[in-house]
């Protein structure tokens, strides 16, 4: 009888105590703010006069400041947008002698909504006898804020840089000393920048060094790519392609601890207390991205960026006086502490075979000086992503040792003029139009390598072709496949609210994409393709994009 007794005793205590944790747990659950009645309100009013000035600047969630734009005072709040309950912490002014009084509590609001359609939660900052009126809006998107005394339009900068993820858990927030560059050749002309970004920081000795973080779920680096996606009415064409190759090409057997691609995440960004927009985050394509041997270790070797479109014969480049860091659209990627023109020779060999030599030479040479599955996996990515701005610019060429010699390897890079977008000339101010050109969907994307591997059919490389369209066309590129990744695309720049955000700061940056049509036309160009690939790539030759 006692065991009995003792046995529902503690029966009753477990359930008290569990009881007890699923209170403490719901409770912690909620965002603790002070929610002020109208009465209340129209009290304050009364009593206080609002501040000429703003004064408040500091909204803290958890400890930690929030982002905010100056010119509506508003601040931002990220939250994970997956999941359905309100995230732990509370509200406050960083200064002790400013009291917060929210019209409505966020948890009485469904948070996916709220964060889905930008709500803003108003509330009034009160000092003294003096009121600011305010707003909270819950982003879904991780957050970047840029501080400088500098402008957006300066070409080289230095400031600070401050990183909010929107899962709020310990380290959620961090900050760097920056040096950020413009970067873009056509996208630096817009009104919206995209910038490169080297972190920094000050250590135990007071010395400046890199300052290399994991941000919100990417690599360990010091070097970022913010791409502000101006001109893509889309905003999904850069990462889906990105995220397309990197489960089709960006891995290669021979070289397992390489990557020929970059990986990008969505945020928000802030530049001095404004909000600037929705941009890209993205990994750069360099000597850690792509495993690359560096000088130190006696086999060196080499990676080539095309920035622009070749426009000396390759006959003039085998014969250049000097040779630096710069070669006719072409950067030598990496430090060198010494470029002479060995430190070409890779890339010369290359443009050689593909340009000047005959077509029995290169039968015979193209698999030995180059990755060629991973070309024809390039010229069939340029093909079905109708990628026109990676033919004579936006490649990665890069030369890796192997048990033979040096090989050439690519990775295509930048590819938001793809899926039907294309450049044209604007007028006035408007130096370039972008825009999409229907007639891409029936045009051969020209890719100089690639085609001359079908064309010659490089040991078999037609029949790679038709083979690896068809694995494509039932795993990655299949309607079922690719819906799911524009739908998961779609889900993250538009349920998060920031992609009305962006279109309202800018109005003129080819908004309101017809997502509809643009996947009618992908699957209308991969039937097309799945004609030409499958016994008719002869005929596919004949046609091309000029």
């Amino acid at each position: 009888m006692k065991k009995q007794r003792a046995l529902i005793l503690n029966c009753i205590l477990l359930a008290v105590c569990l009881g007890g944790m699923l209170l403490w747990t719901c409770f912690g659950e909620l965002i603790f703010q002070k929610k002020a009645d109208a009465e209340e309100l129209a009290a304050m009013k009364e009593t206080h006069s609002e501040a000429a000035e703003p004064f408040f600047t500091d909204l803290v969630f958890s400890g930690e400041k929030l982002p905010y734009d100056e010119t509506t005072s508003t601040f931002y709040l990220p939250l994970d947008m997956e999941t359905e309950a309100w995230e732990s912490g509370e509200l406050s002014a960083l200064a002790g002698d400013t009291e917060l009084l929210f019209e409505e509590k966020l948890t009485d609001s469904d948070k996916q909504e709220a964060i889905r359609t930008g709500k803003k939660f108003h509330f009034y900052a009160v000092k003294g006898n003096e009121y600011q009126e305010c707003d909270l809006v819950i982003t879904g998107l991780p957050v970047i804020s840029i501080e400088t005394a500098e402008d957006a339009d300066t070409e080289v900068f230095g400031g600070s840089a401050y990183f909010w993820d929107n899962s709020t858990k310990v380290n959620w927030t961090s900050s760097s000393i920056l040096e950020a560059h413009i970067r873009g050749n056509t996208s630096r002309i817009y009104p919206k920048k995209g910038y490169r970004l080297t972190l920094k920081k000050q250590n135990s000795t007071g010395a400046i060094v890199s300052d290399k973080k994991s941000l919100f779920g990417l690599r360990k680096d010091d070097e970022w790519i913010l791409n502000a996606m101006y001109t893509d009415s889309s905003k999904i064409r850069d990462k889906l392609c990105a995220d397309l190759w990197n489960q089709f090409g960006a891995e290669r057997p021979d070289f397992p601890k390489a990557n020929f691609g970059t990986r990008m995440t969505y945020v928000e960004v802030f530049f001095n207390h404004e909000y600037w927009g929705l941009y890209l985050l993205a990994e750069p394509v360099d000597s850690r991205q792509l495993n690359r041997k560096k000088e130190a270790s006696g086999e060196e070797e080499f990676s080539y960026k095309s920035i622009t479109s070749q426009s000396l014969d390759t006959s003039e480049l085998l014969t250049q006086s000097e040779y630096g860091l710069e070669l006719d659209g072409y950067e030598l990627k990496g430090k060198h502490t010494y470029v002479d023109r060995s430190s070409w020779e890779p890339l010369l060999n290359y443009l050689a075979l593909r340009d000047l030599s005959s077509d029995g030479e290169f039968r015979e040479r193209a698999s030995a000086l180059t990755d060629r599955e991973g070309a024809l996996n390039v010229w069939i990515f340029l093909q079905a992503v109708s990628g026109i701005d990676n033919r004579g610019k936006n490649m990665y060429y890069v030369a890796k040792r192997t048990g033979s010699g040096t090989k050439m390897y690519f990775a295509p890079w930048d590819m938001d003029l793809t899926w039907g977008d294309a450049l044209s000339e604007g007028e006035g101010d408007t130096l370039w139009n972008v825009g999409l050109f229907t007639g891409l969907y029936s045009e051969r994307i020209n890719w100089a390598f690639g085609d001359r591997l079908v064309e010659l059919d490089v040991d078999g490389s037609r029949d790679y072709v038709r083979d690896t369209w068809q694995e494509l066309r039932q795993g990655i590129f299949s309607e079922k496949s690719l819906n799911r990744e524009i739908d998961g695309l779609l889900h993250q720049i538009q349920d998060s609210g920031a992609l009305a955000r962006n279109e309202e700061r800018w109005p003129d940056s080819n908004g309101a994409q017809d997502y509809s049509l643009f996947r009618r036309l992908a699957f209308y160009r991969f039937g097309i393709l799945d004609y030409y690939f499958d016994g008719n790539l002869k005929e596919y030759m004949g046609l091309g994009y000029e």
